[in-house]
């Protein structure tokens, strides 16, 4: 008796939706608050309050998905990257031939995303300041993105070897010059044209990939 009116409970159905459906809903409107008021008030002046009244929501669906506001703030980042990368992704089957002219999209196409403050602060300025628990999570994501440093390079160069600690420092180091370039940008308000911005990094991405090739004998 019990265990059928279990299953019948699991699969109801409220206004047209599943209750995991509406719990996935649910995540997802925590996940767009946490945006906003990490992105704007930063994780010490995140609160639980504050991300429920943000996302019209009580605490008690907010422990639903999150164990804490750190819980939270981690789940926000990994959205971000994902959705960063997935964009960088989709690009790749249409990006132009010539290798200048790629590098300069693809970083046409990051500063337009960094364009949203939020964003900016919650990948590179609220990752810093994060508890010992918060770094080792975020340390994690920011390594799995040297496989899409590869990825960029195997488009060009299918039969590249270089070792995986190789790319990943070489990752960090590209990585490194954009984002503190899109920290510096955001902060002074966007108030370098992104045109400029776009062609000063080209040249950095640019040497890199001609000292590869001097280096290690890569054509481009």
């Amino acid at each position: 008796m019990t265990t059928t009116t279990t299953k019948k409970s699991a699969k109801r159905v409220y206004a047209g939706q599943s209750e995991s459906e509406r719990v996935h809903e649910r995540r997802e409107r925590f996940l767009e608050a946490g945006l906003e008021i990490f992105g704007r008030h930063g994780m010490r002046g995140a609160t639980v309050r504050k991300l429920c009244k943000e996302a019209g929501l009580t605490e008690r669906y907010f422990y639903e998905s999150f164990t804490d506001t750190e819980d939270l703030y981690c789940a926000v980042y990994n959205g971000q990257i994902s959705s960063l990368t997935q964009r960088f992704l989709s690009e790749l089957p249409s990006l132009p031939e010539p290798l200048e002219d790629r590098i300069r999209v693809c970083l046409q196409l990051y500063f337009s995303l960094m364009r949203d403050d939020r964003m900016v602060r919650v990948l590179y300025i609220e990752s810093m300041v994060g508890s010992d628990r918060v770094n080792e999570i975020l340390h994690g994501i920011v390594r799995a993105q040297s496989s899409l440093a590869e990825t960029m390079l195997k488009v060009d160069n299918p039969d590249l070897k270089l070792s995986a600690d190789f790319i990943e420092a070489m990752s960090a180091a590209i990585n490194g010059a954009c984002s503190a370039t899109a920290v510096q940008w955001m902060l002074s308000g966007y108030k370098i044209p992104q045109e400029t911005l776009v062609e000063s990094l080209k040249l950095v991405v640019l040497g890199t990939m001609r000292e590869l090739k001097a280096a290690y004998g890569v054509g481009f």
